[in-house]
C-alpha cells in the first residue's frame, strides 16, 4: 500500500509539472493571439486613415489647386500627410489610453517605417527593413514575427502601404515635381526618386507580449489554483490509503494472531507422538531401575533416544518462533528448502489427514525474496487444500507443490483435486471476512491477508484458477524485483 502511495505522489508531481508547462504554453499562445488581434486593430485603423487621406483628403486639395485657390506649391502635413496624420492620431489615441490607465494600449508601439523617409523619424531599422524588403519580393502584404524589442518579448506585426502610383509620384518622385512647401517642411534628403509600383514603407506596431494581458500575474495566479487542487485530491487519496493501510496493519494482526493460535494447535499436535515416545522410553528405564535390571547399553540407547526426541521438539520450537520473526531484507534462499520447511510446520496434520505431498521442484534453484513472508503465504495455501479434502470424500488426497518460470515470472505453484472452487465464489475468495468454513471457525483472512504480502511486500502476484476438479493457486514473483536473481536447475 505504502509503494501504491508512492508511485500516486510521483504520478501527481508529474501531472502537475505537465500542466503547469502546458498552461504556460496555452497562456503564451493565448496572450500571442490576444497581442497580435490587438495590433492587427491598430493597423487596420491606421490603415482607414491613410486611405481616407488618400481617396478624400488629397482629392480635395487637388481639387482645389486645379481651381486655383491654393498654390500648386502648398503643402501642409497635417491635411495632406497621410503619416504625419496617421502618426498624430495613434498618439491622441495611445494617451487617451493612458489617461484612463489602459494597459492594453499603453505599450503598444506604433511606426511608419520606410528606408527613404520624407520624413526622418520614419527611417527603418535594419529589422524593419527586412521586413519592407520582403514585401517587395514576394506577394505577402502582412508579417508577424515574435522578437525582442525594447529588452521585451514583443508581437511585431506590419502591413505593407499600397504600392507607388503615378499619383503618388507628384511628391515623391522627381524632387523638381515636388511642393516647395514640403522641401521646406522636410528638407531634400529623403523621400524622392521612388519608382513606380514599388512599396516605399509599412506601418508596423510592437507589443509587449506580457504586458498587453498581463500573462505572468494571471499565470502565476492559475498556477496556484492547479497546485492547490491537486494537492486537496493527494491529501484526500493519501488520508483514505492510510487508512486503508491502518485496516490491514489491523487485518494482518487479527491474521497473525489467528495463524497463531493454529500453530500452537499444530505445536501440540506435532508434539503428541514425541512426547509419548519419551514417556515410554523413560517408564521403561525406571521399571528396569525398579526390577533391578538395569542394563547400561540398553539404557544408554533409550537415553539416546530420548535426548533426539528433546532435540526435535527444540527445533520444532525454533521453526516456530523464526516464523513469527518479521522479515526486514530479502535473502537468497533454496526453493525447494523454503517450500519444505514450510510443510514440516504442518507435517503432524499433513500425515494425520492421509494426504500425500509432492514437492517437485529441482533441488538448485534458489530465490531471493522474503522467507517468513512466503512460508506463511505456502501455509495458507497448502492448509486450504487440507481443509478442502476435509469437506470431501477422496479416498486419494494430493497436494503438489511445484515451480514454473517465463520471461517476466517465477513462480511457485500448488494444486489439489479436492473438487475445485464454485464458480459464483472464486471472485470473493480473496475478499477479507470471506470463508467457507464457518463451521471450522475460518477467520477469512487467510487468503486475503497472503494476497496482501504477496502484492505488498513481495511485488509479486497470487491467482487462482479451476481446471475440472482442481483447484490452482500461482505465486508469481517479478524476476526484475528479485535482487539476487535466481539460479536453473
Amino acid at each position: 500500500m505504502k509503494s501504491t502511495l508512492d508511485k500516486i505522489k510521483l504520478i501527481f508531481i508529474f501531472i502537475y509539472l505537465v500542466t503547469s508547462v502546458s498552461l504556460y504554453f496555452i497562456l503564451d499562445h493565448y496572450n500571442y493571439k490576444t497581442a497580435q488581434k490587438l495590433i492587427k486593430e491598430n493597423l487596420l485603423m491606421a490603415e482607414a486613415i491613410q486611405k481616407y487621406v488618400s481617396d478624400h483628403q488629397k482629392t480635395v486639395v487637388d481639387k482645389l489647386v486645379k481651381e486655383g485657390k491654393l498654390s500648386p506649391e502648398y503643402f501642409n502635413p497635417s491635411l495632406m500627410s497621410a503619416t504625419h496624420i496617421v502618426t498624430s492620431i495613434q498618439n491622441n489615441y495611445k494617451n487617451s489610453k493612458i489617461q484612463n490607465d489602459d494597459r492594453h494600449y499603453r505599450e503598444l508601439d506604433f511606426k511608419f517605417a520606410s528606408d527613404n523617409p520624407t520624413n526622418p523619424a520614419n527611417l527603418a531599422n535594419e529589422f524593419e527593413s527586412k521586413v519592407l524588403k520582403i514585401f517587395n519580393t514576394t506577394k505577402e502584404n502582412s508579417y508577424t514575427e515574435v522578437i525582442e524589442h525594447n529588452g521585451e518579448k514583443s508581437v511585431f506585426y506590419a502591413f505593407a502601404v499600397e504600392a507607388n502610383t503615378p499619383k503618388c509620384l507628384q511628391c515623391h518622385g522627381n524632387i523638381e515635381d515636388a511642393p516647395k512647401d514640403m522641401l521646406t517642411e522636410y528638407g531634400t534628403e529623403g523621400g524622392f526618386g521612388e519608382k513606380l509600383g514599388e512599396i516605399r514603407a509599412i506601418n508596423a506596431v510592437y507589443a509587449p507580449m506580457d504586458v498587453t494581458t498581463g500573462m505572468l500575474s494571471f499565470y502565476i495566479v492559475l498556477n496556484l489554483f492547479v497546485l492547490f487542487i491537486y494537492l486537496s485530491i493527494y491529501f484526500t487519496l493519501r488520508y483514505f490509503f492510510l487508512e486503508l493501510m491502518k485496516k490491514d496493519e489491523l487485518l494482518a494482526k487479527q491474521s497473525r494472531f489467528a495463524a497463531l493460535g493454529e500453530m500452537i494447535s499444530m505445536i501440540a499436535h506435532q508434539w503428541r507422538q514425541p512426547l509419548t515416545g519419551m514417556s515410554m522410553s523413560l517408564n521403561n528405564l525406571l521399571l528396569d531401575i525398579d526390577l533391578d535390571d538395569v542394563d547400561t547399553k540398553r539404557s544408554k540407547e533409550t537415553l539416546e533416544l530420548v535426548n533426539k526426541q528433546i532435540a526435535y521438539l527444540s527445533s520444532t520450537i525454533d521453526d516456530f518462533k523464526n516464523f513469527f520473526k518479521p522479515d526486514i531484507k530479502p535473502e537468497i534462499v533454496n526453493l525447494r528448502q523454503l517450500v519444505v520447511d514450510a510443510c514440516f510446520i504442518i507435517d503432524s496434520s499433513i500425515k494425520s489427514n492421509s494426504i500425500k505431498l509432492d514437492i517437485t521442484i529441482c533441488e538448485d534453484i534458489s530465490i531471493s525474496t522474503k522467507k517468513n513472508d512466503v512460508i506463511q503465504i505456502i501455509l495458507n495455501l497448502v492448509k486450504n487444500s487440507m481443509d478442502a479434502y476435509k469437506e470431501s470424500d477422496r479416498a486419494e488426497k494430493s497436494i503438489e507443490i511445484s515451480f514454473k518460470e517465463s520471461n517476466k515470472y517465477v513462480a511457485i505453484i500448488v494444486k489439489d483435486y479436492a473438487g475445485g472452487i464454485p464458480s459464483d465464489i472464486i471472485d470473493s475468495i480473496f475478499d477479507p471476512y470471506f470463508s467457507t468454513k464457518d463451521k471450522k471457525n475460518g477467520t477469512g483472512l487467510g487468503l486475503y491477508m497472503s494476497k496482501m504480502i504477496v502484492e505488498n511486500h513481495l511485488s509479486g502476484e497470487l491467482s487462482v484458477e479451476v481446471e475440472g476438479e482442481s483447484t490452482i493457486f500461482t505465486i508469481k514473483f517479478l524476476k526484475k524485483e528479485m535482487l539476487g536473481g535466481y539460479k536453473y536447475c
